[in-house]
């Protein structure tokens, strides 16, 4: 079943025309040097910027924002809002939000089509993705049919959309300019729509399809079988089946895409994979309740961090070992690496800052104050971003 809303399919059609010509906007006085966090108990967005490492101002948003995604070809932020089902959209130039979407039940994770004039939602408690017009700011339409719709990958044309459904296990295809699920591949052996109870760790299936950097393979890890498929993002096809640790959480890529590194929460091992052999050519040692991967320092170095223990591994991507550990002041979401691979921001959830890694030192060189409460990730344009 597809719900379109007014004109949806016919917006789609000349997304592509429209944000041509929208005008360009700067965020602020340079794009590239400012790092968006989204503050869940303080309803709002906070901006730092990393040529002084200090919060230069609070962006108000809806309830418990989870998310920030950044439209470089329209100087547009899209933030979604889970507890009042909401998107704030937000004018980079001004840090003003021009548009409120209302969209499905508890909006969580998005992705920006290659285009930046789309923005696909995923409305994980309703089982539906929210197609968006960052150009018109409106709902274009919402396609059913998920399970539990977690992150989401375009393919290089912005033709397809391929959801990781954390209720089942397999990813799900939507046609984007027919706002429909065209098909679904399969990862683990079974077929299982998972019920999920109180219980939020009782099933996971499909977190995420990773795309390498020139968007030609999707990598996606299923929890619950212990493995990840590799596929075709052009054709839809699965092209291998890798064994991992217990219970992988998602990949994430390096920045060359070299290697896709797949935390194992299950046991508490680092996987990592080479996606020109499409083999796993190390598994190290890893860490409790690990959130996100990040790459720096020219990809020779990858830090995994760990909210269980408050600490983020380092791993040397050259030898293929750990190179040691950085103690963290606080809980730890996720985090981002600057474009140039030398700085580290990482969200501290319960203390409300943001710690700074120095890539090269591999140590904490400050902590930024005045973030807001429950910071939940952070977020750059013209970085590797992800989201827990």
């Amino acid at each position: 079943m597809i719900k379109l809303l007014p004109a949806g399919l016919g917006a789609l059609v000349v997304l592509t025309a429209l944000a041509a010509e929208a005008p360009r906007a700067h965020a602020l006085d340079d794009l590239s040097h400012h790092v968006f966090v989204p503050n869940r108990a303080s309803a709002d967005v906070a901006v730092i910027d990393t040529r002084s490492d200090t919060v230069v101002a609070h962006v108000p948003v809806g309830e418990v924002p989870h998310q920030v995604a950044v439209s470089q070809r329209l100087g547009k932020m899209a933030v979604t809002n889970t507890a009042d089902d909401t998107l704030s959209l937000i004018d980079l130039a001004t840090l003003e939000v021009t548009a409120t979407v209302h969209l499905g039940h508890e909006p969580e994770h998005m992705e920006i089509d290659p285009s930046g004039a789309v923005v696909a939602v995923g409305n994980i408690g309703e089982g539906t993705v929210s197609l968006v017009s960052l150009v018109e700011e409106r709902e274009l339409a919402r396609v059913d049919g998920l399970h539990e719709p977690h992150n989401m990958t375009f393919d290089p044309s912005g033709q397809r959309l391929y959801v990781g459904n954390l209720g089942a296990s397999f990813v799900s295809v939507i046609d984007v300019a027919e706002a429909r699920v065209a098909g679904e591949i399969a990862v683990g052996p079974d077929r299982a729509l998972a019920a999920r109870g109180e219980d939020d760790t009782a099933y996971q299936g499909i977190i995420n399809v990773t795309a390498t950097p020139d968007g030609r393979l999707g990598f996606a890890a299923y929890g619950e079988g212990d493995g990840m498929a590799v596929i075709d993002l052009e054709t839809g096809g699965t092209l291998k089946t890798l064994t991992l640790g217990d219970t992988p959480w998602r990949a994430f890529t390096t920045t060359d895409g070299r290697y896709m590194i797949v935390p194992n929460n299950g046991d508490e091992t680092v996987s990592i994979v080479s996606t020109e052999t499409l083999t796993e050519v190390a598994r190290l040692p890893g860490a409790a309740d690990m959130t996100g991967v990040n790459a720096g320092l020219l990809d020779t170095r990858a830090f995994v961090i760990s909210r269980g223990d408050d600490k983020a591994l380092v791993i040397d991507l050259v030898t293929m070992r750990l190179a040691g550990e950085i103690a963290l002041p606080g809980t730890p979401e996720t985090g981002v690496v600057t474009p140039d691979g030398t700085k580290l921001y990482v969200a501290l959830s319960d203390a409300g800052t943001v710690a700074v890694i120095d890539v090269r030192a591999q140590a904490v060189t400050t902590t930024i104050e005045g973030v807001g409460a429950e910071p939940w990730g952070a977020h750059m344009a013209g970085a590797v971003n992800y989201c827990h």
